[in-house]
Order: C-alpha cells, then sequence, then structure tokens
C-alpha cells in the first residue's frame, strides 16, 4: 500500500508533469483514481496506462527536480547493506538499503525522497550519511519484503566441508558468496544448525508461495531446491553433513523413522508462522548418494482459492456452475500430476458447502484440512484404499462425494454407481484432455452405456507461467510458434503482439510472476453419450467435442498468449496436445 507521504510526493510530481505538458490534468485524474483502486502509486500508474514513458519521468525527477532515480527491477542489492536495516524498520518507512557510494554513504530507495525524518533515523542506526534515490520500476514493498526473506538463507554457492565432530545442533557452516545466484537470494547465513536451516527453509518456502522443497544428495554436498510456479530453483548448497542432520531433523517432525535411510517413507508435520498454520508433507527415499527428500507445502491461506481465481473463462466459469448445481451426476477434472487438479476440486465443492448438506471426501492424502467436510484420509495398511472408503461413504448418507483419484477398475465402477443413485461425485482423473478422460474411464473397465449415462461433465486442465508484468518487453515468436499459432487460431501471428518477461528482480530473473490454470471444459450432450454408449474412439469423441463448441486446452492456452499473459513457447511447452 501506498504511504500519504509517498502519495503527497506523487501529486507533486503529477503537478509538475501536467506543468510541462507531459500529460494533461485528465490523464492525471484517471491515474489518481486507479492508484487508489490497485493500491499502486500515481506515478506507477501513469507509467503502465501509458499516460508518461518511464524515460521522461526520468527526465523531469533527475534534471528538473534534481532527485537519482533508480530502477528497481535491475538494482543490485548489497546483503551487507540490508543487514545494516532492520527489516521492521525499512517495512514500517518503506525503504530499501541498495548498496554504499564511494565515499561510504548509504545508498536508500525510498517513494518519498524529502523524508528527513527517516532519513535522520537511519543515520542514526547506521552511522553512515543516507542518500535516498526515488524508486521506479515497480512495487517497493514487494521487493523490499523479497529481499528480507532471500537474505536469511544460504546464497548458492561452492560446498563448504562440514566441520569435524559436528553434531545436529552445533553443525557449522560458512556459504561462500557465490560467482552467480541462480535462486536470487541476496544473503548468507554465516553460522546454521539444523534446526535453523529447517526453521529458516520453511519460513522461506512458505513466503515465497513455494509448492515443493527438495533436498537432494550429491557426493559430497546436499542441494536445496525450491519448485516455484512450477520450476525448480536451487537456493542453497549444504556441506553433506548438514544435509543429513536438516533431513534427520525433518523426520523427527514429520514422525518418521530416522534409522531408515533406504526404504521410501511418508509423513507429516505442521509448523505455525505467525497466526498462519501451514501442513508439510514428506515423502524420502535412498539413492546412491544418500537419502533424497521431497517436501510439499500446503498452505490453505494460499491452496484455497474460490473458482473465480482459477482463471477460468467467463464461459467455461459458467458451465462448471451449472454442472455443479445437478442434483447428480459423475464430474471428472483431469490432467497430469502438478495440474492443479485438487485445487480446482476443493474450489468446486466449497461452493456447494452450504446448499448440498452432507459432502464426504475420501482422499490420498487430506491436503487441506476443512471443517465443513467430512473427510476420510486413505490408510492402506488399515484397509482403507479409494474403493473400500467410497463403499463406506456410501451407507453414510452424502449428497455430494469427492474421490481424491479415480486410479483402479473398482473405484471407477463404485464411482459411476454412485452418480447412477442419485449423488453427485467429484473426482479426479489422470488423462491428457477431457475425451482422454472419458476413454480413461472406459479402459478402467467401466460399461461404455453407464458411462455414458453417469459422467455429466468433464474439466481438463494445466497449469502455466504468467509472464511478469514488470520486465514484460514485446516478444518475437519463432517459425515453429507462429506457426502453430496460425494453425490453431486461424490468423496471422504478424497481426498480433505478443509479450515475453525478459528478467527482473521481482521474478528473480524467470521472466514469469505466478501461474494461471488454462482449462477445457466440455458439458455431455446427448450425441456425445450415443457416442460412449457404441465405444466411440477417441477421435470422434473430440470432433464431437469440438461440434459442441469445447474450446481446447491449446486454444485457451493460446488465447492466454495472445492476450498478454503468457507467452506462446509457455503454451506450447505445457499446453499443447496432440488432437
Amino acid at each position: 500500500m501506498v504511504t500519504s507521504g509517498a502519495t503527497s510526493f506523487d501529486e507533486r510530481l503529477g503537478r509538475v508533469l501536467v506543468e510541462s505538458g507531459f500529460i494533461t490534468a485528465s490523464q492525471l485524474e484517471q491515474a489518481r483514481d486507479l492508484s487508489q483502486e490497485r493500491g499502486l502509486s500515481l506515478l506507477e500508474t501513469a507509467i503502465t496506462q501509458g499516460f508518461v514513458t518511464r524515460e521522461t519521468v526520468v527526465t523531469v525527477l533527475s534534471f528538473q527536480l534534481k532527485i537519482p532515480v533508480t530502477d528497481l527491477r535491475y538494482a543490485e542489492v548489497d546483503p551487507e547493506a540490508v543487514q545494516l536495516v532492520p527489516e521492521e524498520f525499512a517495512l514500517q518507512h518503506n525503504v530499501l538499503p541498495l548498496g554504499f557510494d564511494s565515499d561510504g554513504s548509504l545508498r536508500v530507495a525510498t517513494l518519498l525522497p524529502n523524508n528527513f525524518e527517516a532519513s535522520a533515523a537511519l543515520g542514526s542506526m547506521t552511522g553512515r550519511q543516507i542518500k535516498f534515490v526515488f524508486a521506479l520500476g515497480g512495487d517497493l514493498k514487494e521487493l523490499t519484503e523479497r529481499t528480507y526473506a532471500d537474505a536469511q538463507i544460504p546464497t548458492v554457492g561452492r560446498p563448504i566441508p562440514a566441520p569435524e565432530a559436528a553434531t545436529e545442533r552445533t553443525t557449522s557452516v560458512t556459504v561462500v558468496e557465490p560467482e552467480e545466484a541462480r535462486g536470487g537470494l541476496l544473503g548468507e547465513l554465516r553460522r546454521a544448525s539444523a534446526v535453523d536451516v529447517v526453521e529458516t527453509m520453511t519460513l522461506q518456502a512458505v513466503k515465497r508461495r513455494v509448492s515443493d522443497v527438495h533436498l537432494r544428495p550429491t557426493p559430497d554436498s546436499g542441494k536445496v531446491l525450491f519448485r516455484l510456479d512450477g520450476t525448480l530453483q536451487e537456493v542453497a548448497v549444504l556441506p553433506i553433513t548438514l544435509h543429513e542432520n536438516v533431513v534427520s531433523r525433518i523426520k523427527v517432525l514429520a514422525q518418521m523413522d530416522i534409522s531408515e535411510t533406504r526404504r521410501p517413507q511418508d509423513g507429516s508435520f505442521n509448523m505455525e508462522f505467525g497466526e498462519r498454520s501451514v501442513d508439510f508433507r514428506v515423502s524420502t527415499t535412498g539413492t546412491a548418494w544418500g537419502e533424497l527428500m521431497v517436501i510439499r507445502v500446503l498452505d490453505r491461506e494460499g491452496g484455497l482459492m474460490g473458482l473465480e481465481n482459477l482463471g477460468l473463462a467467463t464461459t467455461q466459469l459458467q458451465i462448471w456452475r451449472r454442472l455443479l448445481a445437478l442434483p447428480y451426476g459423475l464430474l471428472l477434472v483431469s490432467g497430469p500430476t502438478g495440474s492443479g487438479k485438487t485445487t480446482t476440486l476443493y474450489a468446486s465443492v466449497m461452493e456447494l458447502v452450504r446448499d448440498r448438506g452432507n459432502i464426504m471426501t475420501v482422499e490420498d492424502p487430506i491436503e487441506f484440512r476443512i471443517d465443513d467436510l467430512n473427510q476420510i484420509q486413505v490408510n492402506r495398511q488399515a484397509g482403507i484404499d479409494f474403493a473400500s472408503g467410497l463403499r463406506s461413504i456410501m451407507r453414510l448418507d452424502p449428497d455430494v462425494i469427492l474421490i481424491g483419484e479415480i486410479r483402479d477398475e473398482e473405484t471407477a465402477k463404485t464411482a459411476v454407481d454412485a452418480a447412477l443413485t442419485g449423488h453427485l461425485v467429484l473426482a479426479s482423473i489422470h488423462s491428457h484432455d477431457a475425451t482422454s478422460a472419458l476413454v480413461r474411464l472406459l479402459d478402467l473397465g467401466s460399461e461404455p452405456f453407464l458411462v455414458a449415462t453417469a459422467v455429466a461433465g468433464v474439466l481438463a486442465q494445466r497449469l502455466i507461467r504468467v509472464v511478469d508484468v514488470q520486465c514484460r518487453v514485446a516478444d518475437e515468436l519463432s517459425a515453429t510458434e507462429s506457426l502453430m499459432y496460425e494453425q490453431e487460431m486461424q490468423e496471422s501471428a504478424e497481426d498480433q503482439k505478443f509479450w515475453v518477461g525478459q528478467g527482473c528482480n521481482y521474478c528473480t530473473g524467470s521472466g514469469y510472476s505466478g501461474r494461471t490454470g488454462v482449462f477445457e471444459v466440455q458439458a455431455i450432450g446427448e450425441e456425445t453419450r450415443k457416442l460412449i454408449a457404441t465405444g466411440a474412439n477417441s477421435q470422434q469423441l473430440h470432433e464431437q467435442a469440438a461440434v459442441d463448441g469445447t474450446v481446447s486446452l491449446r486454444h485457451a492456452g493460446l488465447m492466454l498468449a495472445k492476450e498478454g499473459k503468457t507467452t506462446v513457447r509457455e503454451v506450447l511447452t505445457k499446453v499443447y496436445t496432440l488432437e
């Protein structure tokens, strides 16, 4: 949020721009309204709306107002400068220490260059002269939060041998300054125990909305990797002894057998971060170089979303909500592992909680515990699998049933039977697209005429990365990308404008920031039911879906590229399916 002092400075600069003829009074008023609506600075809003160029603003600031400017997107931040100023102070006053000038003064980014109170406090705190520079090119608060988060865990570096006679609680590591910080981390942790590493690593994973943390052994070290926006990023290298102690510490938290290092194990634990409670699901297995551990971060606050926030197009959302309103039938959510199926299932059943009474689920594992749902955890050692859990649910008077995954013949047949006996059943299934989900259900042994009657709709999905608006520039498609686009969209790629992120501080150099869903929603019509009942093949079902107006996954993905939300190459990599 923009502070009032920064707002007044924005207003002053806005008046200078109007008086200089760079923007009109009407444009300034529009930018003012939008900035209040979006919580951004007046200046950044005027730039993003195209009312004034960034170069013009720099000129006015530098030459007319005599204020130095820094572009936050590409500013280099010195970890030693960050360590001089407490995070609480930086966030409270909306400042970010950047580095040191040749005369030893501390260079600080701000939205309020004439904030003499903050300047005096910083000078007293650091013992240095303070030089403010005006922050352009992004959200200063966001970058400050990211910088201080990154400064708390080890930077990427060469492996450092563990000290002799190290123990779990006293293992020490000195991190060498990296030649290239691939994870974009800014700080370094000079000495750390396994307990410290676990606490800091999990905190930063939650702050950065990481989906998985990998602890990967190598011959002489252990690597820490974060899966962010679907892509693994190496963020730290630990001595092999510290890696082993960190793995043991997490196994203790997850109530796993620390003496067993070769056999696969699963566990879970919970941690509190202020008022925020986060679950972590742990899986380990032995490898040639030691024990590999993957930790899934299950953040209820960040993981549970409403249907309107998933990325469904307006028409698709209307179709899916119409299907959810049916009194009975089987609704399938399909896609590969990691495509967001569980998120869509939870978002769907949460819309039904108020009106549909007894909603029961059988899951492996229960990713989010929700008070209004009756959730059953698969436990094969206790004889509870998807099929047996589903059979037990049928005796408990359910109105809506959620099945974590249909993966075998018995579960498939029981799900179909439940839909045919008056229940609304939602389930995930692994398949390439909506049509493939129907074929997959038939392959699992369900009778075609029963599937034709039971299935009401299918939603297929993928997750793709979103272009970072802070550093996006016009993109030139390759010959292959242009050809694929034109074949699918039936229009010239040269007539469209595409975008790509060139990488900056806000996206840790990736060019992408966050992910969104790409969807294919098919309501099963009468013609499709006839085809299913008569054993039609996948191609026939696909052709009928197109006749019925179903928008394919690849068409939906390329529409997002056309709108500037993602890149064509991202669609070709993550979404493109053979038809």
